[in-house]
C-alpha cells in the first residue's frame, strides 16, 4: 500500500498530474468536486464516485507523479495544554477542529483510507490541502475544484505551526496548506 508524501518540487510541475478536489460527505447528493489534468470541465460527484474517479486517473498514467490537492483539513495542531489549535494564520476564526472542518476531516481519511485499499497502481503520491476561504454564498463544487486545479501552482503554502501532526500515519509529513479565493472569476 503507498503513503502518501507531502514534498512538492515546484519548479519541476511537468513531472506531476494534478487532481483536484472539493470533498463533500454526502449520503445520497453530489457534494465533491473534481478537477484533473486530461478533462475540460470540473464533474460533481458523488463521495464515492469522486474516490473512484481519482483512482482511475491516478491509474491511468503512471509516467506522472499524483498531487492530490484536497479542499480539507489533512493535519491538526494541539497546544502546550494538548488542546486543539489553529494551525496558523489563515485558520483565525475557522479551526480545523470544529464545525465544518471536522466534518472534511473525517471525509478525507475515508477518501484516502478507500483510495489507499483499492489498489493504486503508482509508487508514490503527493498529499496537499486547498484551504478555500472568501465563499460568496453556497459552495459551487465544480467552480471550487476548478478554482483550486487553476491556482494551485501559483499559490504558495501558508505557514503552519511547529508541532503540527498529519491525520494519518500513512502521509509522510505535513501536508502544504494552500489558501484559494473562492473562484468567483475563475
Amino acid at each position: 500500500m503507498i503513503n502518501f508524501e507531502t514534498e512538492i518540487q515546484q519548479n519541476d510541475q511537468t513531472n506531476y498530474s494534478l487532481i483536484a478536489i472539493d470533498i463533500g460527505y454526502s449520503r445520497d447528493r453530489a457534494t465533491c468536486g473534481i478537477m484533473h489534468d486530461g478533462i475540460e470541465e470540473p464533474q460533481v460527484l458523488t463521495f464515492g464516485a469522486a474516490i473512484e474517479s481519482a483512482r482511475q486517473h491516478i491509474n491511468a498514467d503512471s509516467s506522472k507523479i499524483p498531487i492530490l490537492v484536497i479542499e480539507a483539513v489533512l493535519s491538526t495542531f494541539h497546544n502546550k495544554k494538548g488542546n486543539p489549535d489553529i494551525r496558523g494564520d489563515f485558520e483565525r476564526g475557522r479551526g480545523w477542529y470544529y464545525g465544518a472542518g471536522a466534518v472534511t476531516l473525517l471525509a478525507a481519511l475515508r477518501f484516502l483510507n478507500v483510495l489507499r485499499d483499492e489498489g493504486l497502481k503508482c509508487s508514490r503520491a503527493v498529499l496537499a490541502e486547498a484551504f478555500l476561504s472568501f465563499h460568496q454564498g453556497p459552495s459551487d463544487h465544480a467552480r471550487d475544484s476548478m478554482s483550486i486545479y487553476k491556482q494551485f501552482w501559483l499559490t504558495e503554502p501558508e505557514d503552519i505551526k511547529h508541532g503540527a501532526e498529519p491525520i494519518a500515519k500513512f502521509i509522510s509529513g505535513v501536508p502544504t496548506v494552500r489558501v484559494f479565493s473562492d473562484g468567483q472569476g475563475v
